[in-house]
């Protein structure tokens, strides 16, 4: 429940003193922090909290933040307080812009951010320290105008608000580790033979070795990152992103996937947020990725990271029409 906050596991007189703070911040005037318990409607149990505290009064910024029992995770209940609080927010105390941020390994959170409305806006390197490491953040914030286009749009309540529940552990590899995806590479590859219409025989005839070569070379180059998901209980690597930067600076996510029993839980979109995030630390013009013929329905998943198709480029294929013809 706190592996991402600064302070905790806390003891009883720790809690009691937070408790008193927040009681002691209704009466300051002006007020610019507000603090709200998170009440369980079906038997009026206490699960957490969910906070608002106005940094920048001139402004109009505040800074948001939430806190939610474990056992309570995957029911929708920190983001229906999430959106909440950031309609109290621009309703009532009439504020310009919400922030929040949360470390890039904490899933569950980002994903809230992200349901709720909230954009990100960037990757802060070795931000703070937590328990003596220094820890990177993801910054993410939402206007009063883009609450009142979302307001109406966005469902009450949603489930899956963490990693489903599994633990999961991410690794950060190079191009010496790429036989380690070898195994994923080809349930993808076979993927694509599936769905591919007018390509499949030349997918067919593709091997994970030359495609490694491709990468090894491109390495060389540039540069390559391997983003590796690995379930925290079994040890087997379950996710992955390979990511390039070529030597025009333009970086390139070069392959994605994630073990079909482990999709819809957020771990493609951790994988992801990781390639985008050192992209941005190695400064690079532009980012491309490629979506095979026949996988058109992961566009849905690209644009929540803001890609959007440009060009389509086809391929003549006159033999495929002669066989028809036939």
């Amino acid at each position: 429940m706190v592996k991402y906050q600064p302070f905790g596991p806390n003891t009883e007189e720790e809690t009691k003193a937070h408790i008193s703070r927040a009681i002691a911040r209704q009466e300051e005037s002006p007020r610019t922090f507000y603090d709200f318990a998170i009440v369980r409607k079906s038997d009026n149990k206490l699960i957490g909290e969910c906070s608002i505290n106005i940094t920048n009064a001139g402004n109009k910024e505040a800074m948001l933040g939430y806190l939610l029992n474990r056992k309570d995770w995957n029911q929708g209940y920190i983001t229906e307080a999430t959106r909440k609080i950031i309609a109290f927010g621009f309703e009532q105390l009439g504020l310009h812009r919400i922030i929040a941020s949360c470390d890039p390994a904490n899933t569950g959170s980002y994903r809230v951010m992200e349901k709720s409305g909230m954009q990100r806006e960037g990757y802060l390197r070795e931000e703070r320290m937590f328990k003596g490491v220094w820890r990177d953040f993801l910054l993410y914030s939402i206007l009063e105008k883009d609450w009142q286009n979302l307001k109406n749009a966005l469902p009450e309540k949603e489930d899956t608000e963490n990693d489903g529940g599994r633990e999961v552990e991410y690794l950060e590899k190079n191009q010496n580790d790429l036989d380690i995806i070898r195994p994923l590479w080809d349930k993808l590859n076979a993927h694509h033979i599936t769905v591919s219409k007018y390509f499949k025989d030349t997918r067919a005839v593709t091997t994970f070795d030359m495609r490694k070569k491709q990468l090894m070379e491109k390495s060389y180059q540039g540069a390559l990152r391997i983003d590796l998901a690995r379930d925290a209980v079994t040890k087997e690597y379950i996710g992955y992103c390979v990511t390039s930067v070529d030597p025009e600076k333009q970086g390139e996510i070069e392959s994605i996937y994630v073990e079909k029993d482990y999709r819809l839980s957020g771990i493609g979109d951790s994988l992801m947020t990781r390639a985008l995030a050192w992209l941005e630390t190695v400064t690079v013009k532009k980012t491309i990725l490629g979506v095979a013929e026949g996988n058109e329905g992961v566009f849905a998943f690209y644009r929540r990271h803001n890609f959007y198709p440009r060009v389509t480029v086809l391929m003549h294929r006159p033999e495929l029409g002669a066989k028809t013809e036939q």
